[in-house]
């Protein structure tokens, strides 16, 4: 290792331990700080025991005030025969016995320093996935139920506003028909009776009217300040920045550290071995680069849980934990495809490193496996492209032949399509070929369809034939004496013209026996460099043709149609 790799690793090192360990460091530093001499030893002790004892008479003071609440509470809720106010006075005293039970549980850890509930065997063992779900689960939906409290304070206010509107009527109605009642009735009892139901609805509706009134006011006090969608969200993301965006910040730059860091581990790790230069890497350096991978990613992930765990932020801890949850979850269904993917990257599945493969149409060789795969093709530019190693997952690979092409033309070939378009390749790239045809327009090609084509490459020599024909009257010499004279006529002609110089062989024999005419072909060898002329030599040879057939003296036959006349 080079020194400036060294430096460079120890900064790296450095920065993650900063980052990383800050807090406990803190910590760690501030209890080395506190750690009292053998000398103060004693007098921290009396200390913590004078704090202890305190704890315990506020303990024991909160616990009589509380028995003595809970004492007065039963005493007025038996002589309370109003059924709504007896409700409120059993659910106070409900809430004061669960204070009391909290106190004299907090007095015993307090001066034990033990948590009871490691005594209780039924607690140490049972295990409820929902009970452990829901503590999961419960800081974050405080943290949404206290973002939404005020709507939902709103609408409870309006709802009781509501309700005591619609009971107020009728409690007056009540007290209005048990005056008309006691007008008419005419017996002392009756008339004392009604008087006792008068007096309990003249509570109810006083009850009522009280509640109402605090409601509205509540209500009212909620609204006056009232804000609209926007400025509302704006305020609540703001103080969720404002106090979790810290923690959010911390996390993330200790995942982005720790992942950094053994990726950084991982490149020095391959330019310092040996067997990662290698063209045919080992079996062993493959499953070295997996398990590193897989441990990057637990040790970033964990370095980030740990990070809000150590800031006691409950809200992030539990999302981020969910979220892993849902994904390790989803992944369960992949597993059969990431197994495949695993063994593509150790050279254990269909494709191969250094082996030949066909990807949207286009050869290619696979360079390297990993994450992300990368294939070469050396006629292309660019030469390399990467792509996820899920994209070879249905590809088959095989060994590459000697001398097998990677391409059927270069740039700066002329080539000839199955579609009959001819020019000049001046470009060709993993997507597209673009050709200049004579005269100058451009023709582009998706590379796929390009190849479809069928290019016929006319760069590395190219072979022109031109068949003409001659009249049966000259059948005698057709095969001798005719082949000899237009072989010499057109080497005169392609002499004259300057093309000898690039021409590779020539010449003219009989082909066939037509119809009505006796064809001739001329076959010509020509060099790749006037491939450019192709469309050009292929009318002069034509135009020999024709004129050694006037030179000569050899008609040219048209079709004929005979016509036979009935007897």
């Amino acid at each position: 290792m080079t020194t400036k790799n060294f430096r460079t690793f120890s900064a790296i090192a450095l920065l993650l331990t900063f980052l990383l360990l800050q807090s406990p460091a803190s910590a760690i530093a501030q209890n080395e700080q506190a750690t009292p001499a053998p000398a103060k030893a004693a007098e921290t002790l009396v200390e913590q025991q004078t704090t202890q004892a305190e704890t315990l008479a506020n303990l024991l003071q909160y616990k009589s005030e509380l028995e003595a609440q809970i004492k007065v509470t039963k005493k007025t809720l038996k002589k309370t025969s109003h059924q709504m106010d007896k409700e409120v006075l059993s659910v106070k005293l409900t809430d004061l016995k669960q204070q009391l039970k909290n106190v004299r549980q907090n007095f015993i850890k307090v001066a034990t320093g033990l948590d009871l509930t490691i005594f209780n065997e039924a607690a140490q063992q049972d295990f409820v996935w929902q009970e452990e779900v829901e503590t999961l689960v419960r800081p974050l939906l405080q943290e949404l139920k206290e973002m939404t409290k005020r709507p939902r304070q709103i609408e409870r206010l309006k709802s009781r506003v509501a309700y005591f509107e619609s009971r107020l009527p009728r409690a007056e109605e009540a007290v209005q028909n048990i005056d008309t009642l006691i007008a008419a009735a005419k017996s002392p009892a009756l008339k004392a009776e009604l008087t006792v139901l008068k007096t309990d609805f003249e509570k109810r509706r006083t009850n009522i009217d009280n509640q109402l009134d605090v409601a509205r006011f509540e209500l009212k006090e909620l609204t006056k300040d009232k804000q609209s969608f926007y400025q509302s969200t704006k305020k609540v993301m703001a103080v969720f920045f404002k106090s979790r965006g810290k923690n959010i910040l911390f996390a993330m730059l200790a995942f982005a550290g720790v992942f950094l860091f053994f990726r950084f581990v991982d490149r020095i790790f391959k330019k310092s071995h040996p067997a990662f230069k290698t063209k045919e890497r080992p079996f062993y350096i493959r499953l070295i680069e997996v398990l590193l991978l897989i441990f990057t990613v637990i040790a970033a992930t964990s370095a980030s849980l740990f990070t809000l765990y150590i800031s006691g932020d409950w809200f992030l801890l539990s999302i981020a934990i969910i979220f892993i949850i849902g994904a390790l979850w989803t992944a369960r269904e992949g597993f059969t495809r990431y197994y495949e993917q695993v063994k593509l990257i150790l050279n254990l599945g269909s494709v191969r490193e250094n082996e030949r493969i066909t990807y949207n149409g286009v050869p290619w060789q696979v360079d390297r496996l990993a994450l992300f795969a990368k294939l070469k093709n050396p006629a292309l530019s660019p030469s390399r492209i990467r792509l996820p190693i899920g994209e070879l997952e249905n590809v088959i690979s095989r060994p590459v032949g000697k001398n097998e092409p990677w391409f059927p033309c270069m740039i700066d070939d002329w080539v000839i399509l199955s579609d009959g378009i001819r020019g000049k390749v001046i470009s060709q790239s993993p997507d597209m070929v673009e050709l200049i045809q004579r005269g100058g327009a451009y023709v582009t090609y998706q590379t796929s369809d390009f190849l479809g084509l069928n290019p016929k490459n006319l760069s590395r020599n190219f072979r022109l034939k031109s068949v003409f024909g001659i009249d049966y009257a000259h059948q005698a010499n057709c095969t001798s004496t005719i082949v000899k004279q237009a072989k010499e006529f057109i080497t005169a002609k392609l002499e004259k013209d300057g093309y000898t110089k690039h021409v590779l062989n020539l010449n003219v024999e009989f082909e066939s026996a037509a119809a009505s005419s006796l064809n001739l072909v001329i076959i010509a060898d020509f060099h790749s460099d006037i491939a450019a002329l192709y469309g050009r030599l292929n009318r002069a040879l034509q135009r020999y043709s024709v004129d050694a057939c006037t030179h000569f003296g050899w008609n040219i036959p048209f079709d004929q149609l005979v016509v036979h006349k009935a007897e």
